[in-house]
């Protein structure tokens, strides 16, 4: 598989596994193009940052997972769309207390990530 169709099996796979996320996504693309995919992966961390401003421990805890799944799996390509798209977007505006709650649940592969972008979250800092 070439890496451009890695990236978008991955978006397919998303949109099995979140299909309501991902069609809000689609709509707020109509305007980029098809190979826009750090931009979709951007809105939809938007919709995981949704999840953890409402302390949706259920959904933030799925979406965490399965793109820590394919983080851990993918490819290159695969990997610097996540990093890219996801992993700098996470957690972006979201108040200090809500930053603590999500800290926990975000996977180590995620976290080391935004680490390595972001550093330490200054909230958490004691």
């Amino acid at each position: 598989m070439n890496a451009c169709n890695s990236v978008e099996w991955m978006r397919r796979a998303i949109a099995d596994r979140f299909p309501e996320e991902s069609k809000a996504v689609d709509a707020e693309m109509l305007d980029y193009p098809k190979d826009a995919h750090e931009s979709w992966l951007e809105r939809f961390c938007d919709t995981t940052n949704q999840a953890m401003a409402l302390r949706d421990e259920c959904k933030v805890q799925a979406h965490l997972a399965f793109m820590s799944q394919q983080l851990a799996d993918g490819d290159d390509e695969v990997r610097r769309v996540i990093d890219v798209g996801y992993a700098e977007n996470m957690m972006s505006l979201l108040d200090a207390e809500t930053k603590r709650w999500a800290w926990p649940l975000v996977p180590r592969n995620l976290k080391q990530l935004y680490l390595d972008l972001w550093g330490e979250p200054k909230e958490l800092r004691s």
